[in-house]
């Protein structure tokens, strides 16, 4: 009797070693499932991130490239307004002589 009760009870630990074994790796699964679904949260934050700085950037390439558009525009037009004034004064000047 003592046998059979020996092997009844090597069994049941068998079993519940067998049993803390899968739930010990099903744990490690999820922890490394989680662990994964994180990094990948993370790593879409980051580009989201880089992509907004990015387009920032843009933008302020952009306008610095239309104010300088302008102010080329602005003192091309100062230029222009410069020479036919000295046209004018040396036409006058000429005529003065």
């Amino acid at each position: 009797m003592d046998l059979r009760a020996t092997i009844v009870a090597l069994r049941e630990r068998l079993e519940t070693l067998s049993f803390d074994k899968d739930k010990a790796v099903q744990q490690a699964a999820q922890c490394s499932a989680d662990e994964i679904q994180q990094l990948k949260d993370t790593t879409s934050k980051l580009r989201s991130e880089l992509e907004n700085q990015r387009a920032e950037k843009d933008a302020a390439v952009q306008r610095a490239v239309q104010g300088s558009a302008d102010e080329i525009q602005r003192l091309n037009g100062l230029v222009e307004s410069l020479r036919s004034e000295i046209k004018i004064k040396k036409k006058s000047q000429q005529r003065n002589i």
